[in-house]
């Protein structure tokens, strides 16, 4: 960029000093008049050519500003739609979700809840009955400890 900016200010300056040299030289030899008529009409030509550029550009900058109004509006209807879609989507997922939900909680109340407590009622009285009857006595780890030193003491006596 400084590239750039550095070889138009070389190239202003130059054209500067050519003027000042160019109407110097037309002072002297007397067409001053001529050289600024000359001048004149290329000032006209060139303002004539931007103004028609100018207008050229309006025209453009409307065209474009009228072909993306007419790409967005379909796809403004194509949002709306996807998101009258997830919209229903989302209610429906809401009500399989309560569904579920209500399902899961009948199945734990009527069917696995009753379930449950019978085969906790079975094993507390399978329990009982092992301790009762002496086949379901766990010793603690004291007694199983002080058993085996009884028994290692009598055996080495």
């Amino acid at each position: 960029m400084r590239g750039a900016m550095k070889n138009v200010m070389i190239g202003t300056g130059v054209l500067v000093v050519v003027l000042i040299v160019g109407i110097i030289v037309a002072g002297i030899f007397g067409v001053l008049l001529d050289v600024l008529y000359i001048f004149l009409m290329l000032l006209a030509v060139l303002m004539v050519a931007a103004t028609v550029l100018q207008v050229y550009w309006v025209v453009m900058l409307i065209r474009t500003v009228t072909t993306v109004r007419d790409e967005v509006k379909p796809l403004l209807a194509s949002v709306q739609e996807t998101a009258g879609i997830v919209k229903d989507t989302a209610k429906t997922a809401g009500n399989a979700v309560s569904r579920v939900n209500v399902i899961s909680q009948l199945a734990s109340e009527f069917a696995l809840g009753p379930g449950v407590r019978v085969v906790a009622a079975l094993a507390s009285v399978q329990q009982i009955m092992r301790i009762l009857l002496g086949k379901g006595y766990v010793a603690t780890r004291y007694e199983e400890r002080r058993k085996q030193q009884m028994e290692a003491g009598a055996g080495g006596q």
